[in-house]
């Protein structure tokens, strides 16, 4: 396979035009997801994540055996192994996930009470005047503290991308595949990015305009329920599936 066959343009073309025939062929599924997610909104925080985490294991086990011509279920619904390793991996990347991001909370925290103190010689901690008067007085030492938090949400954000061929890898292969599925990603995680940015501004247009109409929680969170899991997840697991097969045969 060439390069340019998992390149941008190759990668979401393919994520897009196959949006008609996932929904066609796994609407049961995502619908499901769907209401999942909305009925989530009353919920408690930690229940809610819980059912949110059902929910995209739902879609993404129905779209992806479609796009290995696996069983698909009642339209795409069915809850069998393939989901309980999607389930799996995504607990084991939530990990990895709270692992690195606490370390990189302690570097943040580090940093900006070193910056404070510096600044600041009799600096409090305990109080948000006093953190305001130490940056205030920081000059261009400051912006170590602004930087340092974008650093850390760049690597947070290349660590999903690397980790994003894990899901694809966890059908195709009948197993579990996080850490296995990371050399995939190798040298292409801009890819990935353009490709997720290009799919996601539609959701984010729709999103700012309505935000525009405030009142109206239940109807929007099922507009942009059904903008998520009718759209932007067959595109990205679609783009994902191509990029997948092109890279796993390299």
């Amino acid at each position: 396979m060439t390069e340019g066959s998992a390149g941008v343009s190759a990668t979401l073309r393919a994520g897009l035009s196959d949006v008609g025939g996932a929904v066609r062929d796994c609407w049961g599924a995502l619908a499901f997801a769907a209401m999942l997610s909305v009925a989530a909104g009353s919920l408690p925080s930690g229940a809610r994540f819980v059912i949110a985490l059902v929910a995209g294991v739902i879609a993404q086990g129905a779209l992806f055996r479609r796009a290995f011509s696996r069983a698909t279920g009642l339209k795409g619904l069915r809850w069998g192994r393939d989901e309980w390793r999607l389930l799996a991996a995504q607990l084991m990347i939530l990990g990895l996930f709270v692992l690195i991001g606490s370390i990189l909370l302690v570097i943040v925290g580090g940093v900006a009470l070193g910056v404070a103190r510096t600044a600041a010689p009799n600096f409090d901690p305990s109080t948000a005047e006093a953190w305001r008067a130490a940056f205030a007085q920081a000059g261009p030492a400051g912006l170590i503290v602004a930087i340092v938090p974008l650093a850390s949400l760049f690597v947070l954000i290349w660590l999903g991308l690397r980790l994003s061929l894990s899901a694809p890898a966890t059908v195709d292969q009948a197993g579990v595949r996080v850490l296995s599925a990371f050399p995939l990603t190798r040298g292409r995680t801009h890819i990935l990015l353009v490709i997720g940015l290009a799919i996601s501004i539609p959701v984010i247009v729709l999103s700012a305009l309505l935000g525009l109409a405030p009142g109206q929680g239940a109807m929007v969170a099922a507009v942009m329920a059904g903008c998520t899991y009718f759209y932007a997840m067959p595109a990205w697991t679609g783009a994902l599936a191509h990029f997948y097969r092109h890279s796993a045969a390299q």
